[in-house]
C-alpha cells in the first residue's frame, strides 16, 4: 500500500473536518501535528478540531505557542481566527478581543481578523461598537461579506434592518467571488433580517441558499445503528449487574439536555442567576469520558453498564466533578449545571457515573425546534440542520433515544429523576416554571432567577442574543409563518406531529 503524502493526508483530515466528522479529523490532525508541529495549516486544523470537540483549553495553548514563532501575516491570521474561537468558547472573550485588536495594529486591512473581532464584540453585546468599527472601515473602502454579515447581525434588532438587508445584497453583487463559507454566513444573516422584517418567503429563500452552500453528508443509517446499540445494551437488567456506582461528592451535577434550540441555554441562565447555582456552559466532558471508558470508543453506546470497570468509572466521575468544580472558581455553590444539549444521547452513562445527578429535559414543538435549528449556523457536526427533512428525521431519532432512556432512568435500580421542561410552558408562566425547576434541583426560590437576562454573563452559544432579553413568546408557533415551506419537515417528522391548520 503506497504511503500517503503529507499533502494528501492533510486534505483527507481537512475533508473530515469540513463534513463534521470532527473526532475522526482530530485523530488524523494529531498525527500530522506530531510530524509537523511548526506547519501553520496543520496547526490551524488541529486547533480547530480540538475546539470542535470541546477541548478548547488545549487548542488555545497550542495556538498561543505557535503564534510566538510565526511572523507570516496570513499564517498568523489563520491561527488567530481559531485562537479567538477557542478563547471565546473557554470564557476568555475579553482577552481574545485584545489579542486580535493588537494584531490589527500591524494588519489594519485584514478583513478576516476584523470580522473575528467584531464577532466577539457581538458575543459581548457591544453592538454599537461593531456598527461604528465596520462603518469606519467602509469609509476606508474595506468591505467583505463576512463584515457585512456581522454588521447585519448588529442591526438585527434596530429600525435599520432594511438598510442592512440592502447592504448585504449589494455586497453580494460587488463581491461575487467570496468563499462559500462567507456566503453561507451572509445568507444566514440575510435570512435572520428578512425574518425580523416579516418577509418570510424571502427569508426562507435566503436560509435555503445558505444551507446549500455548505451541505454536509447526513447518515440516517448510523443513527439507526446507534439507537439499536442503546436499546440492546442500556437495559435495566444490565444496569442491575453494573459495578457499584461512584459515591457522590461536592455540588450536585445537573444536566440540561434536549435538542439544540429547545431552551437549554435559557434554563441554564436561570439557574446560574441563583446565588447557589453555577452554569458551567456547554461542556464536552461527558462525551469524552463516555468514549474513553467504552470498549469501542467509536461506538460507546455498545458498551453495556455491566461491562464497565468500577475503578475506572469512579476515577472518571471524580475527574468530571473536579474539573467542573474548578470552573466554578471561588463560588460556594450547591448545584453545577452542564448544559450540553446532546448529553441526552448519553443519559445511561450519566446515570451510571453520577447517581445524585438530576436531569432537566428541555423540549418544544418539534416544528418550531427543527425550524430553529435550520435557521441557525450550527456546524457541520449537526449535519441534520442543513436540510428540513433531515431535521425531521433526526428529531425522530432524538425522541426515540429519550423514550428509551426515560424508561431506563425510571426503573427502580436507576431511580434518576427527569424534569420535563417544555419551552411553551416556560414562556407562558416564567415564575411558576422557575419555581418548579429550582424545587426540582433542591434550591430555594430567588428573585434573581427571574432577571437572568441582566446578569451580564456571556453565553457562548447560538442563544447568546436571546438570553440577554426577558422571555418572549414570539418564538412559539413560529412554524405557522413558514407553513407553505414545511412539507419536507413534516414528512421527516412523520407521526410526531399532526399538521394543524395555520392562521392567516
Amino acid at each position: 500500500m503506497p504511503i500517503m503524502s503529507l499533502k494528501d493526508a492533510y486534505e483527507q483530515a481537512k475533508g473530515l473536518h469540513d463534513q463534521g466528522s470532527y473526532r475522526s479529523a482530530l485523530r488524523s490532525a494529531e498525527v500530522l501535528y506530531k510530524q509537523k508541529p511548526f506547519h501553520p495549516p496543520i496547526i490551524a486544523l488541529y486547533v480547530s478540531c480540538l475546539i470542535r470537540v470541546q477541548q478548547s483549553e488545549l487548542g488555545v495553548r497550542i495556538a498561543k505557542r505557535a503564534l510566538r514563532n510565526i511572523s507570516n501575516k496570513p499564517h498568523r491570521s489563520m491561527i488567530l481566527t481559531n485562537l479567538s474561537d477557542g478563547m471565546t468558547q473557554s470564557g476568555q472573550i475579553d482577552e481574545a478581543i485584545e489579542i486580535v485588536r493588537q494584531e490589527l495594529e500591524s494588519q489594519p486591512d485584514n478583513t478576516a481578523l476584523l470580522g473575528s473581532m467584531c464577532h466577539m464584540l457581538m458575543m459581548r453585546n457591544d453592538r454599537d461598537e461593531v456598527v461604528r468599527v465596520i462603518e469606519d472601515h467602509r469609509e476606508r473602502g474595506l468591505e467583505s461579506l463576512n463584515l457585512a454579515a456581522v454588521y447585519g447581525r448588529a442591526l438585527l434588532r434596530t429600525d435599520r434592518r432594511d438598510e442592512a438587508i440592502d447592504y448585504i445584497k449589494d455586497v453580494f453583487e460587488r463581491f461575487p467571488d467570496e468563499p462559500d463559507s462567507n456566503k453561507h454566513i451572509a445568507y444566514n444573516t440575510l435570512g435572520q433580517l428578512l425574518d425580523k422584517a416579516k418577509r418570510y418567503d424571502e427569508a426562507m429563500e435566503a436560509f435555503r441558499a445558505s444551507k446549500e452552500l455548505m451541505k454536509p453528508q447526513f447518515d440516517a443509517r448510523r443513527l439507526e445503528n446507534t439507537l439499536e446499540s442503546v436499546r440492546d445494551c442500556w437495559t435495566s437488567e444490565r444496569f442491575a449487574n453494573a459495578p457499584q456506582r461512584p459515591q457522590p461528592t461536592g455540588p450536585r451535577p445537573v444536566f440540561i439536555v434536549g435538542m439544540p434550540r429547545s431552551g437549554t441555554t435559557l434554563t441554564e441562565q436561570i439557574i446560574d442567576a441563583h446565588p447557589r447555582g453555577f452554569g458551567a456552559g456547554e461542556l464536552g466532558l461527558i462525551n469524552d469520558l463516555f468514549r474513553e471508558l467504552a470498549i469501542d470508543p467509536d461506538n460507546p453506546y455498545g458498551t453495556a453498564p455491566d461491562q464497565y470497570d468500577g475503578e475506572a468509572l469512579a476515577n472518571a466521575a471524580a475527574e468530571y466533578r473536579e474539573r467542573t468544580r474548578e470552573l466554578a472558581g471561588e463560588q460556594d455553590v450547591d448545584v453545577i449545571v452542564d448544559k450540553a444539549p446532546l448529553n441526552c444521547l448519553s443519559l445511561g452513562f450519566i446515570a451510571l457515573a453520577f447517581p445524585d445527578a438530576h436531569i432537566i429535559h428541555c423540549h418544544r414543538d418539534p416544528r418550531d425546534n427543527c425550524l430553529s435549528c435550520y435557521f441557525q449556523l450550527l456546524n457541520a457536526g449537526h449535519s441534520y440542520s442543513f436540510d428540513l427533512n433531515w431535521c425531521g428525521q433526526y428529531y425522530r431519532y432524538y425522541r426515540s433515544m429519550m423514550e428509551h432512556y426515560r424508561s431506563l432512568l425510571a426503573s427502580p435500580k436507576v431511580d434518576m429523576p427527569i424534569f420535563e421542561n417544555d419551552y411553551e410552558g416556560m414562556v407562558a408562566d416564567q415564575e411558576a416554571r422557575t419555581r418548579q425547576i429550582l424545587d426540582f434541583i433542591g434550591l430555594p426560590f430567588d428573585d434573581a432567577c427571574l432577571d437572568f437576562h441582566t446578569t451580564g454573563r456571556v453565553a457562548v452559544t447560538l442563544s447568546n442574543d436571546q438570553v440577554r432579553q426577558p422571555i418572549y413568546t414570539s418564538s412559539t408557533k413560529r412554524y405557522e409563518r413558514y407553513a407553505s415551506h414545511l412539507g419536507p419537515l413534516i414528512e421527516g417528522l412523520g407521526d410526531l406531529v399532526v399538521n394543524e391548520p395555520t392562521r392567516d
